[in-house]
């Protein structure tokens, strides 16, 4: 509390000027005081006040005003060189009137009160530029994650296919034909090699011939004549049990399954139509 500005002054002060029903703007305009140090002289404001000098002559220009004597109210003060070093403060007015003012450089609790608004502002954009960087961080990891899986899955993957493919062209033997003379027909069963697709090529030879062939259902995969010197690959869908193959001039055509060559025996005289049974089974 300001010295010699007791509570008992301050609410002598109070009344007095409610007696008067003076506000704090009003009473600026009669003092010529801002209103936020009256009321801080009658609140006992300390943030809010200057100097204890300027406190001081406040306080009496507020007595005054309101119809109190200042010299009742306040003893005299002994001489403070503090005091002259803020009389450097004191100005007119562009009313004529001299009023004691505050030193224009804040004080340092001023200053830090100043501040505390932009801290916070900085400390919010801070906390906003790392939660938009942690998100893109954790957002190009994943997607740098998924790129690696898609890769090691498509790298791995894609030689096993063609290590089975080319297994299983390799693995593939024609062995031990059953010859059928009376119904014109060889069979070969091959194992291990239902789940691979195959391809039947043949290829003309001394003259044309009709080729034609069929799964175990009845349906057509191949039928058209083959010519001399021509070349035909059929395609045969892994899962195929069953393959019949109908040849019109055996003798015109030879064949080969996955580049195994298939065997037909010579046919007896007068014998062209041969038929060929491929059993594929797993």
């Amino acid at each position: 509390m300001v010295e010699s500005l007791t509570s008992e002054v301050r609410q002598e002060l109070k009344e007095a000027r409610l007696a008067k029903g003076y506000t704090f703007e009003q009473l600026a305009e009669l003092t010529k005081i801002q209103p936020k140090f009256l009321k801080a002289i009658e609140e006992d404001n300390e943030d809010e006040l200057p100097s204890p000098f300027y406190t001081r002559a406040f306080a009496k220009k507020f007595a005054k005003a309101v119809g109190l004597n200042p010299d009742d109210l306040f003893d005299e003060v002994a001489f403070d060189p503090y005091v002259s070093s803020d009389l450097s403060y004191a100005h007119r007015d562009d009313d004529g009137v001299v009023r004691a003012g505050m030193g224009t450089s804040e004080t340092a609790k001023n200053r830090f009160r100043g501040w505390i608004p932009k801290i916070w502002m900085a400390i919010l954009a801070l906390v906003v530029l790392a939660v938009i960087w942690f998100a893109m961080t954790r957002m190009n990891q994943s997607n740098n994650s998924s790129s690696d899986d898609t890769v090691h899955v498509s790298s791995s993957s894609v030689p096993q296919s063609s290590s089975v493919s080319s297994s299983s062209a390799n693995s593939l033997k024609l062995e031990n034909p059953q010859t059928d003379t009376t119904n014109k027909k060889t069979t070969y069963n091959i194992a291990n090699s239902l789940a691979q697709d195959h391809k039947l090529v043949a290829k003309g030879q001394n003259g044309d011939t009709t080729l034609k062939v069929t799964d175990g259902t009845g349906k057509v995969l191949f039928n058209k004549t083959v010519a001399k010197d021509a070349e035909e690959t059929i395609d045969l869908p892994a899962n195929t049990a069953t393959v019949t193959v109908l040849v019109g001039q055996v003798s015109h055509v030879s064949l080969t399954l996955n580049n195994n060559h298939v065997d037909v025996p010579s046919l007896p005289t007068g014998a062209t139509t041969w038929s060929v049974m491929l059993n594929f089974s797993k």
